[in-house]
């Protein structure tokens, strides 16, 4: 009997049945939402603390909010105000965090922080051991739910280095967290301690220790090329703007700097191209020489009392580079030794 049934219901299925079947289907699918993909870790630059001398590596263009000692990068602007007031209107995304602090007991703080978070109904995961720049440190993954839709994931890392203790907080709103999970982990492994300061050296001095940069335009074909720059100077947000690509480096005094800015040559040789710019500047002297194997010419000027300046420009591929030196002029002989350092350093690619 049940096989006859079984038949009977079948045959009696029309082709409108069939039809609102399907599209019901249909609508079933596209009522999905579509999950974030992962986050593909781009090109990154390097953040380094002018005070304590930590560095770590962040996306372009994300929000730098920092002081000696504490630093917040954003991958948005206005995410900071969400991060502060979760509750609140704003633009979701994640945040990486590094704070350090006097502090000889690890062990105590990070129950203190448990303690907190737990009173404050956090959801606290199983704390894992984890390595950072050959330190041993305690991460610890944790959820918050603000209600409304408003739950951040997160995990914070504690490292003790002798007397201090290194913060991290790796953090986002839903699915956010998980999508830049590649950027995290890239960012963590890039992160190393202060090198101890040189000894007997003026700290507003450029370092004897230089890091190397790597520098692309978004243009096509690009221009790459590659510099090293002393580990004491960092790098600044500065606006491109008509530009290819701008990179501003300063040192522990702002007056003493070192600024690139690309842009087209429009096909001028770098002789026509100095011609048209030098005038720009009050020119004290000008010269030539040799940058990354190119041809180049310099104008030396003072922007201001007690500060010296030069703008070299060189052309490759049918685009200027222009570099900008400043420098403290009482420490004229340490700052013009280490952009000479610079200057040798570029290469074209």
């Amino acid at each position: 009997m049940r096989r006859t049934i079984m038949i009977l219901n079948l045959r009696s299925f029309t082709l409108g049945s069939l039809a609102a079947v399907v599209s019901l289907m249909i609508l079933s699918g596209c009522g999905q939402e579509k999950k974030m993909e992962p986050v593909p870790v781009g090109e990154m630059q390097e953040y380094k603390d002018p005070g304590i001398g930590f560095s770590f590596n962040h996306p372009v263009g994300w929000v730098v909010n920092a002081e000696v000692g504490r630093v917040h990068v954003c991958n948005a602007q206005d995410v900071d105000k969400k991060f502060l007031d979760p509750t609140s209107v704003g633009t979701l995304g994640v945040q990486i965090a590094v704070e350090v602090t006097k502090n000889s007991n690890a062990t105590a703080y990070i129950k203190d922080i448990k303690d907190e978070w737990a009173a404050s109904g956090f959801q606290l995961g199983q704390e894992q051991g984890v390595t950072v720049d050959g330190k041993s440190g305690t991460k610890l993954p944790f959820t918050a739910n603000y209600g409304g839709g408003n739950i951040i994931y997160g995990h914070r890392i504690f490292v003790p280095v002798d007397s201090m203790l290194y913060d991290f907080t790796y953090s986002g709103f839903g699915e956010f967290y998980n999508a830049y999970a590649g950027i995290f982990d890239a960012s963590l492994s890039s992160f190393k301690l202060p090198i101890p300061k040189e000894k007997a050296r003026d700290e507003t001095l450029p370092s004897l220790t230089f890091s190397t940069y790597d520098a692309k335009t978004s243009t096509t074909p690009p221009l790459e090329f590659s510099f090293e720059y002393p580990e004491n100077f960092n790098f600044s947000n500065t606006p491109k703007g008509k530009n290819d690509l701008v990179l501003e480096l300063h040192g522990y005094r702002q007056d003493c700097s070192i600024r690139f800015d690309v842009f087209g040559a429009q096909g001028l040789t770098v002789e026509k191209v100095f011609e048209q710019n030098k005038s720009k500047y009050r020119a004290k002297s000008t010269g030539k020489m040799t940058i990354g194997g190119e041809p180049a010419s310099y104008v030396a000027y003072s922007p201001a009392a007690q500060v010296e300046s030069r703008a070299y420009f060189a052309v490759k591929n049918d685009k200027v580079v222009r570099i900008i030196m400043n420098w403290y002029k009482p420490q004229e002989t340490d700052y013009l030794a280490a952009y000479d350092k610079v200057l040798a350093s570029i290469k074209f690619k």
